[in-house]
């Protein structure tokens, strides 16, 4: 079950990555990203009280910036996609 939440939550963060913006998801998805995140931020966070008190946009962009940081951690990436993803973190403030 759990790992069915995260793989959703991984589609929707492809999707916003694609469009380069929050405006393709529904309130519910965005919900949904910082439920299935929140312990992840907790830990990733170096003060977890002050991200809990950041609007929702700006934890939409702490996640995606989370999730960018396992990819890059967790796979070969290739120059072509880290310059890509460089891109997307260049461009983050406007994910809005």
């Amino acid at each position: 079950m759990e790992q069915e939440r995260r793989n959703e939550a991984e589609l929707l963060i492809k999707k916003v990555l694609k469009e380069k913006s929050f405006l393709v998801l529904t309130e519910n998805e965005k919900h949904f990203l910082i439920d299935v995140y929140n312990d992840e931020m907790k830990i990733a966070s170096d003060d977890y009280e002050n991200y809990q008190k950041l609007p929702e946009s700006q934890k939409l962009v702490n996640i995606v910036i989370l999730a960018l940081k396992e990819y890059i951690g967790s796979w070969h990436v290739s120059t072509k996609e880290m310059e890509d993803i460089s891109k997307y973190i260049e461009s983050i403030s406007n994910f809005e």
